[in-house]
């Protein structure tokens, strides 16, 4: 029976004929996963959320599963092999035969290959057996790290593949395969190499190879870990075992085909692994994979290692090379090229005799270092040897050494990436990657052990913050150490401050992050070291390469070869988009101590003008019809990014945000107020219009203490008419009463007339959001005279909007109409898109409640031909909300489903609760029309939550009168904190910059 879902690895699933592991993302991907666990049965939902996240639960788990499970359903609609997901009881149940997921298809494999090593067939038990391992791709239901999920994962490795892996072995022993039990010990157990089981079967493999010393010596240093270790029985336990194997071995002869191992040089030994070593399943897999193949009548094979400084390289390389041990009788050999840090570094000739030395040869003998080499490359060619390379400092260093081992099998490590070397040789190259957070606390407990069980949530903070570098890790763990009676809690504490965190294990002995991360950047020249500082002055992890060569203050040429170099040596990266760089978090805090020492002003200056005036020409492309106020003059050099489209100057808005706001704080720190006031009403319009209301807010707040202090009346009334906006979008009209008061206030106080009309139109909205009809028709009506005084068609179509959307609501739709067609009118002069499209689509929803169908569908068609190629979520989701209430009453049902779910999931991504409920209301009414009354009682129960969360207890009353009438009554549950709300539709309202009232 064909694998058609898989757990053993990324959650899988078949998909035109191939396992799919990239079929769906995030918890979609890990729902599937705990229900292929037990596929067939129901699987509590709280069993799940308890898998899925463990004691970071979402603030709503039960809607968090509800969402994530009807997504996985419509993902799982492409599977070749159907699988329906069932509500049952409480629970959900994935029906599927077990016989078609792959860990039930490896049990079922594992049972033959035993049955036929009962009956004596080793041949057939080795193919089940290694078919069945071939099944696990990786960890089972990798990517989930919950603690559920990880004792799952534990008990599955130690009760099913460790056996699984040990019977093959065995198997192949029997069947007098030592090679190739060897290979299959160094494919498959680097990570449980020191597993007492594998142990055992590497020693016999020695033993069975006539490899005798080496099986000795193995089994020596395994027996003396063991014991450091303190597990006796262990210990005591592989003594016996080797006492017996050695008396069994003791009269047999080696055959002749075989050389004694003594006969080779005895090199020193490898240093010490690290016992407990975390991690690296991927690169310690790839490494066998390219440096243990058969390569007879080829040059041996070489890898580059790379990877930023403090990562592991040398201890990934080391750990791989214990391993393989059984790989390279004749030798295994360490050379530090000292590449990095103040000892000089060991150059070609150096290298040629220490490892002349290593093989027992006097190098005193021969004079000439060309005849040393060549008696170093005779050595080698006899005999196949491991030589690890560590810390090179670039390919020139290293580039003479491939030539001259070229018989020996080749590991070299190195902080740069050692490009040349690997065109030149056409090397593979492996990049050694930050640990995850859960390898990052399995490395912190083993070293501190039940201090991390005492401050579980302490312990994982401190792992989470020393950003996945093994060394740093390290040196926490050994302060910790040292000052048992620290807690944890506070160590956490004194570790956010980055130069504790960079300081520690700086005692004169060169092993702090500090003198780690110092002996790459002084490797820099000036303009690297520049480029580097940089990114310590800008606040945000990524920087598009427009904002660094704008703002680094040096030549193009001198700024881009500075990148290539930071790149080079992984102090940056490229992550995917080749025009963004990132620094990772750790080096980011080494940067920021260099740009605080440094005490310069300028490259903070540079990058707040680039990004002011590249926000200027966003806004101007993005908004053309909103105000912006005057920039001051460009900093020298600065060149700010432009753009052609729409859709472009959006895009760089969302990808910056949350840059620009931590420069906007970091401007208001450095007393620079005008660059926080001017980032914050650029940026704010788009922020609104994809839903960041919490982000919008907080930059205005900023602003508005920022125009405060330098005794700006206008700046500070612009604000205080923008917050007092926003809180009425949010429907919190006790917020918004004296930000829009102390507005009018400072509009008067200046005498400005748009200022006093961008005002009224938003006291307007406040009168309707209080429940004051007939003050808000009145000032609304008097702000349409204002605007055709100041002839100011932009407040003008706003204010017919309002008042429009006001008498629809009052259910007076003729009245509504000609106030819709004036702002639609006038929009379509101005060429105003994003505002003709809220007409529009106001004008289908009213044509809908007067079941004008024609009317309503013409709108809709206006609206989404406008719409197409925009990001607009709040505007496509009520699109889609009235498209799918049309297509429902035209008899189109599964347009009417299709459409509503997609106005759902737009609400979702905008985190409006509001436009969740609209959009959840809408779905609930067709799902029940389809007669899919359980799910339409759950959408309306949302809905419901949602409404009286934002205060608007008339709507969730008549949602539960409703409910109440269908069927039992159901619990609401309260919103969610922190939940944004919209209330539609969502104009712009400053009366100094993009937020005007447009």
């Amino acid at each position: 029976m064909e694998t058609a879902y898989g757990i053993l690895g990324q959650t899988a699933v078949r998909m035109h004929g191939k396992m799919n592991e990239n079929w769906a993302t995030g918890q979609v991907q890990n729902v599937l996963g705990i229900l292929l666990v037990r596929p067939g049965e129901r699987v509590p939902a709280t069993r799940i959320m308890t898998w899925a996240w463990d004691d970071e639960l979402p603030a709503n788990p039960k809607d968090a599963l509800y969402k994530a499970v009807n997504r996985l359903r419509r993902a799982l609609a492409d599977a070749d092999l159907a699988a329906p997901v069932e509500t049952v009881d409480g629970g959900y149940r994935i029906a599927l035969d077990p016989n078609y997921v792959d860990l039930a298809v490896f049990h079922e494999g594992m049972r033959e290959a035993r049955a036929a090593a009962d009956a004596g067939n080793h041949e057939s038990a080795y193919e089940s057996a290694h078919a069945a391992l071939s099944l696990w791709r990786g960890e089972p239901l990798a990517g989930l790290q919950t603690g559920p999920v990880q004792n799952w994962r534990r008990n599955t490795i130690l009760t099913q593949w460790i056996p699984a892996c040990s019977f093959l072995v065995h198997e192949l022993l029997t069947l007098r395969r030592p090679e190739t039990a060897a290979r299959e010990l160094d494919r498959l157990l680097p990570e449980h190499a020191g597993e007492l089981t594998f142990v055992k079967l590497r020693t016999r493999v020695f033993y069975a190879l006539q490899q005798f010393t080496q099986g000795q010596e193995y089994f020596l240093g395994a027996y003396r870990e063991f014991r450091d270790a303190g597990d006796e029985p262990a210990a005591d336990e592989l003594r016996a075992f080797h006492d017996r194997l050695r008396e069994t071995h003791r009269s047999t002869p080696a055959p002749g085909n075989l050389r004694p191992v003594t006969s080779a040089p005895q090199v020193r030994p490898l240093p010490r692994d690290l016992r407990g070593f975390t991690g690296r399943a991927d690169v310690l897999g790839a490494l066998n994979n390219l440096l243990l193949q058969d390569n007879s009548g080829r040059s041996a094979p070489a890898v580059v290692l790379t990877g930023p400084p403090g990562m592991g390289k040398t201890s990934a390389a080391l750990h791989w090379a214990h391993g393989v041990a059984t790989a390279f009788p004749r030798g295994r050999v360490y050379v530090d090229l000292q590449g990095f840090g103040p000892a000089p570094r060991l150059e070609h000739n150096d290298v040629v005799d220490l490892l002349l030395e290593e093989f027992g040869f006097p190098v005193d003998h021969v004079v000439r270092e060309s005849d040393r080499a060549a008696v170093l490359r005779r050595h080698l060619a006899e005999r196949q040897v491991l030589v690890i390379l560590d810390n090179a400092e670039n390919s020139d260093h290293v580039d003479r050494l491939l030539d001259l081992l070229a018989d020996s099998t080749l590991l070299i490590t190195s902080r740069r990436r050692l490009k040349a070397l690997a065109r030149k040789y056409e090397l593979p190259t492996l990049s050694l990657g930050y640990l995850d957070d859960h390898d990052s606390l399995a490395l912190l407990t083993r070293r501190i052990h039940e201090r991390a069980e005492r401050e579980p949530d302490a312990a994982r903070r401190i792992a989470h913050l020393c950003d996945g570098l093994p060394l740093a890790l390290s040196l926490v763990a050994e302060r910790a150490a040292e000052r048992p009676g620290l807690s944890l809690s506070m160590l956490l504490c004194q570790l956010r401050d980055p130069e504790m965190l960079l300081s520690i294990g700086d005692n004169g002995d060169d092993e702090s992050l500090r003198t780690t991360f110092s002996s790459s950047y002084h490797t820099l020249d000036p303009a690297g070291q520049a480029v580097f500082r940089l990114f310590g002055h800008h606040p945000g992890a990524e920087m598009q390469a427009d904002t660094v060569l704008s703002a680094a203050g040096l030549a193009t040429t001198d700024t881009r070869r500075a990148l290539e170099t930071l790149v080079a040596l992984h102090l940056i990266d490229q992550p995917g988009d080749t025009d963004r760089f990132r620094i990772p978090s750790i080096f980011h805090r080494y940067a920021q101590t260099l740009s605080e020492h440094d005490q310069d002003q300028v490259p903070l200056r540079r990058l707040l003008s680039h990004y002011t005036r590249t926000a200027e020409n966003a806004h101007r492309i993005a908004h053309p019809h909103g105000d912006r106020p005057p920039i001051p003059e460009a900093e020298p050099g600065t060149n700010p990014t432009r753009f052609e489209t729409p859709e472009a100057a959006t895009r760089w808005f969302l990808q910056e945000r949350t840059n620009i706001a931590a420069l906007a704080a970091k401007a208001e720190q450095a007393r620079l107020f005008d660059y926080v006031c001017l980032l914050a009403h650029l940026v704010g319009e788009t922020l609104s219009r994809f839903g960041y209301y919490a982000e919008r807010i907080a930059g205005l707040t900023a602003a508005a203490r920022a125009a405060q202090a330098k005794g700006d009346l206008f700046a500070e009334g612009s604000t205080f008419n923008d917050l007092g906006y926003l809180h009425l979008t949010l429907c919190d009209e006790q917020a918004a009463a004296p930000m829009l008061a102390r507005a009018l206030e400072l509009a008067t106080a200046v005498n400005h007339p748009i200022a006093i009309l961008t005002v009224n139109i938003n006291l307007a909205r406040q009168h309707r959001l209080a429940g004051r009809h007939t003050e808000a028709i009145t000032l609304f009506r008097k702000c349409v005279v204002d605007a055709q005084g100041a002839r100011d068609p932009v407040r003008e179509a706003k204010s017919e909007q309002y008042l429009g959307d006001l008498l629809a609501d009052l259910d007076q739709p003729e009245r509504a109409l000609p106030h819709f067609h004036r702002a639609l009118h006038l929009r379509t002069l101005l060429g105003d898109t994003p505002a003709r499209i809220e007409t529009h689509i106001a004008l289908a929803e009213l044509h809908y409640a007067q079941e004008d169908l024609p009317a309503t569908a013409r709108h809709c068609a206006q609206a989404r031909t406008l719409l197409d190629g925009t990001a607009e979520l709040t505007a496509g989701m009520r699109l889609r909300t009235v498209q799918a209430r049309l297509a429902k009453a035209e008899h189109n049902d599964r347009a009417a489903l299709r459409l509503s779910q997609e106005a759902v999931e737009l609400a979702e991504r905008a985190h409006t609760a509001t436009g969740q409920a609209h959009a959840l209301e809408a779905f609930a009414e067709i799902l029940h029309a389809l007669g899919n009354s359980p799910d339409a009682i759950d959408a309306w129960t949302r809905a419901a939550a949602f409404y009286r969360g934002r205060g608007q207890h008339g709507k969730a009353e008549r949602l539960e009168a409703h409910l109440a009438e269908i069927g039992p009554p159901h619990e609401i549950p309260e919103a969610r904190d922190g939940e944004s709300t919209v209330a539609m539709p969502s104009p712009r309202r400053s009366f100094t910059s993009s937020e005007q009232a447009t």
